[in-house]
């Protein structure tokens, strides 16, 4: 099968240009993260794996900031998907997700380009939509905007997973737990390495608590809001946005 890439020109300043050149930056860092599964990311897979296990129909997926789609051949494997459609600003991400994903039983479509922009635009809906770990980067208004958007294109759900403060904690008291929780057990990383990943969270990450992710799903429109997986360490949740 033959995986066309898509390059789409947004027109505009992307939002989180800073965030996106730091990871593509850091690219070996942040697969350290996910090799060491210091995000959860394998836990959270299983959910979504999980998730669309039980849906019954045949359904379009949209993997929102999809980089290398690592980990969507297992999440996706066993059930009814039948296209997957993935949007990243990093071509290099986007040419290992091709690699990743060559020889899944579904079609497969990738676009080259800014989320923000193309979600806004985004005429073909999607049955299930998906967003692992970027929607932070925005402001809490972009965050709504984005989330208004994807409730116009979503016909079934949104899930996404996203860094999570505490009730009533401010940024330089999440940064201060993040050290706490994260530089002791993040062995595996170099000082240097520690340095990127602690100065990309204090410069790019906009976290929100739980009650404030899943109110800005209801005023976006969805129906129900809710977080059905917490990280053991408390920093990273998976939110269910029902239409």
């Amino acid at each position: 099968m033959s995986i066309h890439i898509h390059h789409v020109d947004p027109g505009e300043t992307v939002d989180d240009q800073a965030a996106l050149e730091q990871f593509q930056k850091q690219w070996a860092t942040y697969q350290k993260l996910v090799d060491h599964d210091a995000v959860a990311s394998k836990e959270a897979a299983a959910v979504l794996h999980d998730t669309l296990a039980a849906v019954p129909e045949p359904f379009d997926f949209l993997d929102i900031a999809c980089g290398d789609a690592g980990q969507m051949k297992t999440a996706l494997a066993g059930t009814k998907v039948r296209h997957y459609q993935g949007i990243d600003l990093s071509e290099p991400a986007l040419d290992l997700a091709a690699k990743n994903l060559e020889g899944v039983p579904f079609r497969v479509g990738l676009d080259h380009g800014d989320f923000v922009s193309i979600l806004t635009a985004r005429q073909d809906p999607s049955d299930i939509s998906w967003c692992g770990l970027s929607l932070h980067h925005l402001k809490t208004d972009g965050k709504r905007s984005l989330l208004e958007a994807l409730c116009g294109s979503t016909s079934e759900f949104l899930l996404i997973y996203e860094p999570t403060k505490l009730d009533g904690e401010d940024h330089d008291g999440y940064m201060k737990r993040f050290t706490r929780v994260n530089k002791s057990a993040w062995t595996f990383l170099t000082p240097e390495e520690w340095e990127q990943i602690y100065h990309h969270v204090s410069t790019c990450d906009l976290p929100e608590t739980a009650a404030t992710w899943t109110t800005l799903g209801r005023e976006a429109g969805f129906t129900e809001a809710r977080q059905i997986y917490l990280d053991p360490t408390g920093f990273y949740g998976l939110y269910r946005y029902d239409r």
